[in-house]
């Protein structure tokens, strides 16, 4: 960690031309694929532009997907070329075996490089050609070769999603749809930001949101600093400031996870003051948040007097924020809102490159993900079964989304499912559940696959509950799941292990390890308790309060395989894992996935 280096726009574009140029005289050619195995960085972008500039299409796969998903998407996509990060290459190994096609490995060297790990690939795949990004630019200086600009209808990038709902899905997203992306974004937020502006990007530039985000930022002139989701904050660190603290963006992007770790932060510190400061905290909070409703001057004084630490931490310029890749509690959207900065949500899939709705920082709403941006349409058909129809008032239903922005279909075995999903007439379906307000902002209610029956018949929304019981500090992560055979849910919780013994303590129950802790039935009472309070407060129906909880003691990450690339929730695997204590939370009744 340390100061961030700079390179200007004009430098950055000369640097992609000459990264282009060297791809042709590795022997690449227009058409031929780049594939891009690699965390955020510059650097990734640049080799995504490096190809833009010859009519190469990349290939995007999340850093933490493993050797299997890897194979996938080399085998399926024929890539010529992979740019990969150092700690990254021994990965290579097994899929290489089954992937002849690549024939040139070219690493970042923006990090250090294990020599070893560089010889240990060339003694195992002796015809590969491995070099240094600094090397290809090199190349390129010596051999500089036009550009080939690409035409809307070429290829752009074929990206995998994350596999929430299974396995990953080649998206192929050409030119048109990536622009279609940026105009959408320009047409919400083009009187918001420009070159004063400054982003501190993180999130995975496998994600469409990230890249299509990204890439408006260049179109704004908006800076961006670059770091990572593991060196965020300051409480990460050691004998330095975290990313947020140095880079000082105007701008941050998250996702829900992001936003809870930081609302239990400061909600943790805030418990730490004494009585009067603590109560002027939130006293503070709760007038700004009526000021703010009714239009009446203040705000800005109690962010000076009151919230001016929360700004600190946060690099003391941030003026906005944004959520993605999944539902946030109310109760965090307004607490980081009124705290920090305005914090505004949207909504896109892959599929859709990102588009579907984005929230104009001036029509706020802490229950809403925005209006349609100008580059599609969005309507709501009936979904029967659940008693949603757009009829209902408000007008509830799937959620169908047309334009510039939606693939044409999905790529290799994946384009067997492109019947269910791609109507005729061009309308794309996302399978999620939606319900229009009566601004036409839209809200997401569900996923047709997370909507259970209950045994008495009311559907029960999996991830509305999660973004609710999550925002309990002693949660740190938490699955909700519903037998069709009973009438409520339980929740797999990861509980906060400091909160946790803190928990025990207070009631008066003996200290233990973590991992005793988390199969004492008193202690699962108690947190059954707080996150029952927190669904109450919520005004949750009385079907949607848990009856019961399982606290693990693994936590859940991409690594393990219990989360996907983009944080989200591995259900279908998370779910049998803990079975055993499922059914003994459900009285041994036997669940159906």
């Amino acid at each position: 960690m340390g100061e961030f280096e700079f390179e200007s726009f004009g430098g950055y574009v000369g640097r992609c031309l000459k990264l282009g140029a060297g791809l042709r005289k590795l022997g690449l050619e227009p058409g031929e694929r780049v594939h891009v195995f690699a965390a955020t960085s510059a650097n990734w972008l640049a080799v995504s532009h490096a190809a833009v500039t010859q009519s190469m299409p990349i290939v995007t796969s999340y850093a933490t997907l493993g050797e299997e998903g890897l194979t996938t998407s080399l085998t399926q996509t024929s890539a010529k070329a992979i740019f990969i990060d150092p700690d990254l290459l021994s990965k290579l190994t097994i899929p290489l075996q089954s992937a002849p096609e690549i024939k040139f490995i070219i690493y970042n060297d923006q990090h250090p490089v294990p020599q070893s790990d560089i010889d240990n690939l060339k003694a195992s795949n002796p015809k590969l050609i491995v070099l240094s990004l600094s090397d290809l630019e090199e190349l390129g200086e010596q051999n500089p070769v036009d550009p080939i600009p690409p035409h809307p209808e070429d290829l752009c990038c074929i990206m995998y999603t994350s596999g929430t709902t299974g396995t990953p899905k080649g998206v192929p997203l050409k030119h048109r749809n990536i622009i279609a992306a940026i105009t959408g974004l320009d047409s919400v937020f083009a009187e918001y930001v420009g070159p004063s502006d400054s982003v501190l990007a993180y999130l995975p530039l496998a994600h469409s949101f990230e890249y299509a985000f990204e890439n408006a930022c260049l179109y704004w002139g908006v800076k961006m600093g670059y770091g990572s989701p593991r060196t965020l904050s300051d409480t990460s660190m050691r004998n330095c400031s975290g990313d947020i603290k140095t880079f000082r963006p105007t701008i941050l992007v998250g996702v829900p996870a992001v936003w809870e770790t930081i609302r239990k932060g400061i909600e943790e510190k805030v418990s730490r003051l004494g009585w009067v400061k603590r109560n002027l905290f939130w006293g503070a909070l709760w007038l700004k948040a009526a000021l703010c409703v009714l239009f009446l001057p203040g705000p800005g004084l109690l962010d000076k007097v009151v919230f001016r630490s929360v700004k600190a931490e946060m690099g003391g310029r941030l003026r906005a924020c944004f959520n993605g890749a999944g539902p946030l509690g109310r109760d965090t959207r307004r607490f980081i809102s009124f705290a920090a900065a305005p914090l505004v949500s949207g909504y896109g899939l892959t599929e859709t490159t990102a588009m579907g709705a984005l929230q104009d920082p001036l029509q706020w709403t802490d229950d809403t993900l925005g209006s349609i941006p100008a580059s599609i349409e969005i309507k709501l058909v009936d979904f029967p079964d659940a008693g949603y129809f757009a009829t209902n008032s408000p007008p509830q239903g799937e959620i169908l989304i047309r334009g510039d922005s939606v693939m044409d279909g999905y790529y290799g075995p994946s384009a067997s499912e492109n019947e269910g999903v791609i109507m005729k007439d061009g309308w794309f379906r996302t399978g999620d559940i939606g319900e229009w307000d009566a601004r036409g902002h839209l809200k997401i209610i569900d996923r047709k696959k997370n909507l259970v029956k209950t045994s008495n018949g009311e559907y029960i929304a999996l991830e509305k509950l999660e973004s609710i019981y999550r925002a309990a500090n002693i949660v740190s992560n938490i699955c909700v799941f519903a037998s069709p055979t009973r009438s409520k849910s339980i929740a797999i919780v990861i509980p906060d292990r400091k909160l946790l013994q803190k928990l025990a303590s207070t009631n008066n129950l003996r200290p233990r390890p973590h991992e005793q802790l988390v199969h004492d039935p008193e202690v699962r009472e108690l947190v059954l308790k707080e996150l029952q309070s927190v669904g109450r407060k919520a005004g949750l129906a009385s079907f949607e309060i848990i009856e019961g909880v399982v606290l693990a003691e693994e936590e859940w990450s991409s690594l393990n395989g219990l989360l996907t690339p983009a944080q989200k929730l591995a259900r279908r695997k998370i779910v049998p894992l803990y079975q055993r204590e499922i059914d003994g939370v459900y009285g041994k009744t036997k669940s159906v996935l």
